[in-house]
């Protein structure tokens, strides 16, 4: 164990430890987003790194002006919730729906954690690395040979790691850096929605608009600094629909702390 990992787990064995302390040392051990205007400090970040890929029957890539009319629409992207990733995520569905033209595709051959031997070859078009969160839509229409599959990355481990440490440890982030390219700012008009779920499927869920938080401090369309204090474990919803023409965007998660929920 290094020495910084000693520190946050003695740290995290104390019960009288404040919750809004911040773990002292470790962050100069794990490394600090430096102190600038625009960038807040702290101990770490984590990115999210979402993408839309349109192909057809063959696996050739598709660009979005190509596709029908009828799915030139919203695709839906399902974040975090660990315990809706194990049902299909069909709460997140119902709180984010997807509509148009598409439908999601067979759970069974269409949606999970990338996996070669699950899923075989990807199209030309895809740039997948295994860990990856992948999800297919496919028309409502039979007679249209064309797929949606969206892919949710992360740069610092692989996505399905990041998601599977919800049962174990409470991550809290104090803000959402929303990052989208100059040409589609108007994915922010999508809003983001939060939800939560009980053991017994009760849900109840909230949204925040994106657009809000694009202020005149350090001015930047094509992102939105998003303040919030969002402890999130396995029962956290997060998703939003990402234009058709928008093919990628990113989050940058600012990390307040990290508790372990149970004993290592």
């Amino acid at each position: 164990m290094k020495q910084h990992e000693k520190i946050l787990f003695e740290k995290l064995q104390h019960s009288n430890l404040s919750r809004d302390v911040p773990l002292k040392n470790v962050r100069n051990a794990l490394g600090s987003v430096a102190h600038a205007i625009g960038n807040p400090l702290s101990k770490t970040e984590i990115m999210l790194q979402f993408t839309t890929f349109f192909q057809d029957n063959l696996g050739n890539p598709i660009l979005p002006a190509a596709l029908p009319a009828a799915l030139q629409t919203a695709i839906p992207f399902f974040i975090f919730g660990l315990t809706d990733f194990y049902g299909g995520y069909l709460k997140a569905n119902q709180i984010v729906q997807t509509g148009g033209g598409w439908q999601q595709a067979n759970v069974l051959n269409g949606f999970g954690i990338y996996n070669l031997d699950v899923f075989g070859v990807v199209g030309a078009g895809f740039n997948v690395v295994a860990g990856d969160f992948i999800n297919t839509f496919i028309p409502i229409n039979p007679a249209i040979n064309i797929a949606a599959t969206t892919c949710i990355h992360c740069n610092n481990i692989a996505y399905g790691t990041f998601l599977n440490s919800f049962v174990s440890d409470l991550i809290t982030i104090d803000l959402i850096r929303y990052i989208v390219p100059i040409a589609n700012i108007n994915q922010f008009i999508n809003p983001i929605f939060f939800g939560t779920q009980t053991l017994f499927g009760k849900t109840s869920s909230d949204s925040i608009d994106p657009r809000m938080y694009i202020t005149s401090k350090d001015f930047q369309q094509q992102r939105a600094d998003i303040p919030i204090n969002l402890p999130i474990d396995k029962t956290l919803i997060a998703a939003f629909q990402m234009d058709v023409f928008c093919q990628q965007a990113s989050w940058v998660l600012f990390v307040k702390k990290v508790e372990a929920l149970t004993h290592k």
